[in-house]
């Protein structure tokens, strides 16, 4: 169903078809309009796509709508305006004494309601009704665009009316679904939460809200998260019942970064030496050179890393080596960004490495796909490697970053691997290349995730042979080498007469941060029949080695 709320702007309201067969929606105004010809009726889930396809109710949907009973009306005990209530979508239950009953919160995944939780005001109890999983997007998101300068986020639903009402109904204010319980929640929306400039928690003031805030701000990252102390009441609804509005707008506009106590000291270096005694390293392919014995055994956590090659030499076969003995040789989730192939590439590519034939020179029709994926997943194809498909193309920088963000802290994915990097994000430049290298440095200090780039060279302009290259022969700025804590060359001699020599490839490191190690990593070599590569010798080379230069 085409997301109207997120993808066009709202025009109008008039009343929903639908509601008014069951005779509702007397105020004619249920189903929103926008301006691609979209319709969406946010009391029963009545949905016209912009191309004027029906989108009918679900059988989900149609339960959820019989529990979602009520008006938005004053809550005179919560000092809540009905505009707010109605804003939010959210309803009450009135008796016949006139006293509110119930509170229904609806929760919209895709432009539809999904789910309700109910709060039975006189236990305080909740039960919900539908899909209110952790997986869906938080309360009130759907009312509200990416990317805008704040967004609040509190510990419950009527907290979040209660802020948005405060703050007069400027800025977003979201509530997770599970109160301190809400990890979940708030990893499956990172990337949405992740777009604003400045994320404000304002959880309750008692021991659960304090460890609940402990427990989301890292992964949202540094400079990113500002905390609400709130230092009269307990949370943002007792501010409002209390007619506190300005001591919670005071408190709101006074929020702090979040920081991580503690200060390092010269005693601290004991504990330094043991956690690089104990650095946590991933393990690189044996065919690959003696790379492993270099950085003495692996690439290590929280690194970024630069594999330079020349256009055409086999980049993506490296690459997907490396996939494929990150996914079945080590503990590692992988997280792949290959802009230049699709989605049905990457996975033919590497399902041929842990087969040991070459799927491309197999007749499709001849594949027993069953089979295959059977057995891949026996080694861990199926679940440790997650592939960014969102048709193709360059993605913008910012939207890089938070969908990396995501996949490290939602999806758990320890290596993150982007192919190529030029071609990967949208508008790089000269002019932003140093920006968006620091970006990369402080996701990897942040996250502890090992990033490594695919990075080409500049098309040789002077005949020079193939294997003389350096880390200053990146395409475009110098700020990608000299960023990196590693960076390893990669290159081959594709016009050689020789087979061997032909499928061989140079591997050299002009840069190890960590060890200090550099110089010639030996040969790798490439198996046409299996499509893997093996660790090989150097072929003899007709010109003399005079490009050790690094």
């Amino acid at each position: 169903m085409n997301n109207n709320t997120d993808n066009s702007k709202k025009i109008g309201n008039t009343q929903c078809p639908e509601c008014a067969k069951n005779g509702k929606d007397k105020s004619q105004d249920n189903l929103v309009l926008y301006d691609n010809g979209g319709k969406n009726c946010f009391s029963c889930g009545y949905n016209v796509r912009g191309d004027g396809t029906i989108s009918n109710i679900s059988v989900s949907a149609g339960k959820v709508q019989d529990s979602y009973k009520g008006e938005s009306l004053f809550l005179v005990d919560r000092n809540l305006r009905a505009e707010t209530l109605e804003k939010y979508g959210v309803k009450v239950e009135v008796n016949t004494a006139g006293e509110v009953t119930k509170h229904h919160y609806p929760y919209y995944n895709k432009g539809m309601m999904v789910g309700l939780k109910t709060r039975v005001v006189k236990t305080k109890q909740f039960f919900g009704v539908g899909d209110t999983n952790a997986s869906n997007p938080l309360f009130g998101q759907h009312l509200f665009k990416k990317g805008r300068r704040f967004v609040t986020v509190t510990e419950g639903e009527l907290d979040a009316l209660a802020a948005y009402e405060m703050l007069g109904s400027r800025y977003p204010v979201v509530s997770v679904n599970n109160g301190a319980n809400c990890v979940e929640n708030i990893k499956a929306n990172l990337e949405w939460l992740d777009s604003f400039e400045t994320v404000v928690l304002c959880f309750d003031n008692d021991e659960a809200g304090r460890k609940a805030t402990e427990a989301i701000s890292p992964l949202l990252g540094p400079n990113k998260v500002q905390t609400v102390t709130l230092p009269d009441y307990k949370d943002a609804s007792d501010y409002l019942s209390n007619k506190q509005s300005k001591a919670f707008v005071d408190a709101w506009w006074d929020a702090k970064p979040y920081v991580v106590s503690g200060v390092a000291t010269v005693s601290d270096m004991y504990d330094a030496l043991l956690n690089y005694r104990d650095t946590e390293l991933i393990p690189l392919p044996n065919s690959f050179g003696n790379l492993n014995d270099m950085t003495r055994g692996g690439l290590a956590r929280g690194e970024l890393t630069s594999i330079i090659a020349h256009t055409s030499i086999g980049k993506t076969t490296i690459l997907n080596e490396l996939i494929y003995h990150f996914a079945t040789a080590t503990n590692e989730k992988i997280g792949c960004f290959m802009v230049e192939d699709s989605l049905d590439e990457t996975v033919r590519k590497v399902v041929s490495v842990h087969k040991g034939v070459n799927l491309s020179l197999v007749n499709p029709r001849e594949l027993d796909v069953d089979d295959i994926m059977a057995d891949a997943k026996t080694v861990g194809l199926g679940s440790k490697v997650q592939i960014h498909d969102d048709g193709g193309g360059s993605i913008d920088i910012d939207e890089m970053f938070a969908k990396i963000r995501y996949f490290v802290k939602g999806l758990g994915c320890s290596v993150i691997l982007v192919d190529p990097l030029h071609t990967a994000i949208k508008n790089l430049s000269n002019e932003n290349i140093e920006d968006v290298m620091d970006r990369f440095i402080k996701l990897c200090k942040e996250t502890k995730a090992c990033v490594i780039l695919s990075t080409h060279t500049r098309k040789p302009d002077d005949g020079s042979h193939p294997h003389k290259i350096s880390e200053y022969d990146v395409k475009g700025s110098g700020a990608i080498p000299q960023s990196c804590h590693n960076n390893i060359l990669f290159s081959r001699d594709k016009l050689a007469e020789d087979e061997y020599e032909r499928n061989s490839t140079r591997i050299r490191v002009p840069k190890l941060r960590r060890t200090g190690q550099t110089g010639e990593a030996g040969w790798t070599s490439y198996n046409p029949i299996t499509g893997r590569l093996e660790k090989g010798t150097s072929p003899q080379l007709k010109e003399v080695d005079d490009y050790g230069k690094f």
